[in-house]
């Protein structure tokens, strides 16, 4: 038994050198121009000047704490004399260790549910997904560093740790304000028997302030006034008025019903027209906002009828990413990447949600693959009616309806018992 133990252990290691050197050989491969190329720009700002004025020099829509791997990768690529190539190789690198942290997290997260073999399969299947490693490797982007994140904040609340998963949390929306979306199951997990005596009383201030602490290291180092900065908006506030007055202003670069996320309003015929147009009574805006809130609700009902679990958090969290891609107007061709992380845990618990989390996958990839395509024609916008977009974009709506009728049918029908692995 020892023996067999150990070959598996042995087996394991040789899977896990290998797929490190594939995903190292394909970070080789070009990345997307105009990404990569803003990130090469500040991450040698920051090694020559430091962060402070690297918002008002460059155009960035971006939070500040990816700035700090930039930062880093700077130097070094500064002390090294490395090239544009593999300074850009650094830079990927980041994201393609916190997908190594995240598959480490799928696999504990298993591991916990007695699901140990499958638990590393998955762990597997996440390091080399095509929509993770085309996100990152290929692209140079950093979607999965904030989706490690927020994985990492539910398992730190199943480990009865609260005060480090939300600071966890608050690094996660630092990085992409997308991970604000989770703040409802964030909410949830914090309070969940919650009881308010002094010590947790004690322990809930401790992490406010340890909060605001943290904002302000990972912010004041970028931070330059803002236009309201001592008239409407008191000096001594401007610096958290800084966080959304950058995420306003960053919206208003695209404001398109779909900005190259193959979603329900490519369908609609929605690619780059403003969201302030008109449509069916209302706008895309409007629409998109009712379609998310209403989606909301049936991901909260899902969720209590599921008792609050965790597996009901990590699938609720999924849906509740999806949702916003799918409805929400001014959505990029990356931003689903972040659920995937998520149905492939859900996965592990019940293989019913294994041809919704294939899906997912591959719809994410197939819509980077086409912009990052295109951009080598320097074309970085599809037409309204591109053909590939729509019939991307409706394999992505049918994957989304099943994740809906799966969660009905998993946390409602609490069918999942004969479909468990053994």
């Amino acid at each position: 038994m020892l023996n067999q133990s150990r070959k598996k252990e042995e087996s394991y290691l040789i899977l896990i050198i290998l797929m490190v050197i594939f995903r190292l050989v394909i970070s080789l491969m070009e990345p997307y121009a105009i990404d990569m190329g803003g990130y090469l720009a500040w991450s040698r700002y920051l090694a020559n000047n430091g962060p402070f004025g690297l918002y008002s020099r460059f155009h960035i829509v971006y939070a500040p704490f990816y700035q700090y791997f930039l930062w880093i990768s700077g130097l070094i690529a500064r002390f090294l004399g490395l090239s544009a190539f593999f300074h850009t190789l650094l830079i990927k690198l980041w994201s393609v260790l916190f997908e190594g942290l995240g598959a480490l997290t799928i696999f504990r997260m298993a591991e916990r549910a007695n699901r140990r073999s499958i638990g590393f399969l998955a762990a597997s299947c996440y390091l080399l997904n095509p929509g993770i490693l085309m996100n990152s490797s290929v692209w140079g982007q950093f979607d999965s560093i904030p989706a490690t994140m927020l994985l990492a904040v539910i398992f730190l609340f199943e480990l009865k740790k609260r005060n480090a998963a939300a600071l966890l949390f608050l690094v996660a929306v630092l990085t992409k304000p997308q991970s604000g979306l989770l703040v409802p199951m964030v909410l949830y997990l914090y309070f969940k028997d919650f009881m308010f005596d002094w010590k947790n009383i004690k322990r809930l201030v401790s992490g406010i302030i340890a909060g605001i602490g943290l904002y302000l290291a990972i912010v004041l180092p970028f931070y330059e006034p803002t236009r309201l900065c001592g008239t409407i908006v008191p000096a001594f506030l401007d610096p958290f008025w800084w966080l959304f007055d950058l995420y306003s202003r960053s919206i208003l670069d695209y404001p398109y019903a779909t900005a190259n996320g193959f979603n329900f309003w490519t369908l609609a015929g929605g690619q780059i027209q403003d969201d302030s147009l008109p449509f069916m009574g209302l706008t895309y805006q409007w629409w998109g906002n009712i379609l998310f809130l209403i989606s909301a609700a049936y991901v909260f009902f899902l969720i209590y009828k599921g008792k609050g679990s965790g597996r009901a958090i990590i699938y609720g969290s999924y849906l509740m990413l999806f949702s916003a891609f799918m409805w929400m107007t001014r959505m990029h061709e990356r931003y689903l990447l972040p659920a995937i992380i998520f149905i492939v845990l859900a996965a592990v618990y019940d293989r019913l949600h294994i041809p919704v989390a294939v899906l997912t996958s591959l719809c994410v990839f197939a819509n980077q693959l086409v912009i990052y395509i295109i951009s080598f024609r320097k074309v970085y916008w599809l037409p309204r009616w591109d053909f590939t977009s729509i019939c991307i974009a409706a394999a992505t709506l049918i994957t989304y309806a099943l994740a809906m009728v799966n969660g009905y049918r998993w946390l409602v029908k609490k069918r999942h018992v004969s479909r468990e692995y053994i």
